[in-house]
């Protein structure tokens, strides 16, 4: 892969969340207005990007041989696979910086989860095209089943967090939300169609794929607009935090990518699960500190730190290992 083309679509995603910062200074993009395009992208077009993802990649090995390309169910074991290692690599980083008995379960947390939706898809779509984002989807529906499995008990439950039993945390696991969320349908969705070889009208397909498209520029601009709130002073004080923004979108990939490469051979496959990796915290922390009592403040210094810290990280990452 030729660095240039990482680093140009790396720009022009940082251009855009730039301009979601500014517009939300500017207050053109306010609160209310951030949490209806979120819901827009999380219920409309991220789950048809997905669907196009699936349906764009069938229609190419129905135009191909489709030898040495690989089957979803391997796709879902490598994913699987895929946090796994970062469970492991998380306890690791987690013992190397020491962090207060409270925020220990925080750290592990903002490890193993990272943005592979809103900053995954727009990157992977923009570097691998079609392939990687249909490797990506597949990444996000284990990204669900884990984060409302493992996150849940990992967290606790509200108002107990540090006594809950194992017993009590599992009960807390909300399944109906695991199996029902958008990105899980839309999956779902597409792998009926990918497996099945449902053609769909073009019409309908062409909508898909517009829509979808929608994705990555609209969730660039969330993204700024969740970074403008935060005041840059503050987080550059926390000189852990500082110390694990270097360890989590550097070391833990390069680590990463010494156990995956040995594991997947594929020429997309395993580049794209190393810009999975790469991802900054998932929004997603935040709102887990604030439902299981967690440092909410903290949640927020690292998911800004390493969102902007990526952006250098990505093309580091790409030129060293790919």
């Amino acid at each position: 892969m030729d660095i240039s083309v990482i680093i140009a679509q790396t720009g022009k995603l940082f251009i855009i969340l730039c301009l979601g910062f500014a517009l939300a200074r500017l207050e053109l993009l306010d609160l209310h207005t951030k949490q209806k395009l979120t819901k827009i992208l999380l219920y409309v077009t991220t789950p048809l990007m997905m669907i196009d993802a699936f349906y764009d990649r069938m229609k190419m090995q129905d135009q191909q041989d489709s030898n040495g390309t690989v089957s979803v169910g391997m796709l879902f074991v490598y994913a699987f696979a895929f946090y796994l290692i970062l469970i492991l690599l998380s306890l690791l980083l987690t013992a190397l910086i020491r962090p207060p008995k409270p925020d220990r379960r925080l750290y592990i947390f903002m490890t193993v989860f990272g943005n592979v939706g809103f900053m995954g898809f727009p990157l992977v779509q923009s570097v691998y095209g079609t392939e990687g984002l249909f490797y990506a989807a597949i990444v996000n529906s284990v990204f669900n089943i884990f984060v409302y499995t493992f996150g849940v008990v990992l967290m606790g439950r509200a108002g107990d967090a540090e006594d809950a039993s194992l017993n009590k945390r599992l009960h807390a696991i909300p399944w109906k939300k695991l199996l029902l969320t958008p990105a899980v349908i839309g999956t779902a969705v597409g792998i009926l169609i990918f497996v099945f070889r449902i053609h769909l009208p073009a019409l309908i397909a062409d909508t898909c794929g517009t829509l979808g498209d929608l994705t990555s520029p609209l969730a660039m601009l969330v993204v700024g607009a969740n970074l403008s709130g935060m005041k840059i002073k503050d987080v550059l004080t926390n000189m852990r935090m500082n110390v694990y923004v270097l360890l989590r979108q550097i070391a833990l990939p390069l680590l990463f990518w010494l156990l995956i490469k040995r594991l997947v051979m594929h020429p997309v496959l395993a580049p794209t699960l190393l810009l999975m990796s790469c991802m900054p915290v998932a929004n997603t922390t935040a709102l887990f500190a604030t439902e299981y009592n967690g440092n909410e403040k903290l949640a927020s210094q690292g998911i800004f730190l390493t969102t902007l810290f990526s952006l250098v990280s990505f093309p580091l990452i790409i030129w060293i290992c790919v």
